[in-house]
């Protein structure tokens, strides 16, 4: 499968923030062994509707808008390595400071590595997990998601999936 979404401020945003809570979502039911996420800019932006308690591995957070930070640790705490690799920017720094609190929090700090470029050339956005590959031109920040105009591309061909995650696994690592 492929989907391609283009976005802009007015158009599509929802569909995009729909797409990301649904990778997550599935990640909860069923996890990845590696989680790459890769973003130059990165926030703590709320990517799961957890208002109605749908999730139960989320119920520590209780019943709102989760963030990424907060599924991420809880993916790790299911056992899900978790690499996020992001820029020097100091825009970076709350969400780095948040993920790392959480792994303290919940004991799983072996299970997350975050990946620093200090050249400030890392320019790719992607998250990709065992079965599916997202990329494109959009951050994973308020203002990615919600106001620039992005094309992200969302594809699960098993040939595409093993290709992202060597890629992924080359130029950032599995190690942790």
């Amino acid at each position: 499968m492929n989907r391609v979404i283009r976005k802009s401020s007015a158009q599509s945003s929802n569909e995009v923030l729909d797409l990301l809570g649904a990778l997550f979502a599935a990640e909860l039911v069923h996890q990845s062994t590696h989680l790459w996420l890769v973003s130059p800019w990165i926030s703590d932006v709320g990517v799961i509707d957890n208002t109605l308690g749908t999730f139960p591995a989320l119920t520590r957070f209780g019943r709102r808008h989760i963030r990424l930070a907060e599924v991420l640790a809880t993916l790790a705490a299911e056992r899900t390595y978790v690499i996020v690799a992001t820029t020097i920017d100091s825009h970076n720094n709350t969400f780095k400071r948040r993920l790392q609190f959480l792994a303290r929090d919940l004991d799983v700090e072996t299970n997350i590595k975050v990946v620093t470029d200090p050249t400030g050339l890392l320019h790719t956005k992607s998250l990709t997990g065992d079965g599916y590959a997202l990329a494109g031109s959009m951050n994973i920040t308020y203002n990615g998601i919600h106001l620039r105009e992005e094309q992200v591309e969302l594809n699960t061909d098993p040939a595409y999936v093993a290709q992202a995650r060597m890629d992924a696994r080359d130029r950032f690592g599995d190690d942790l």
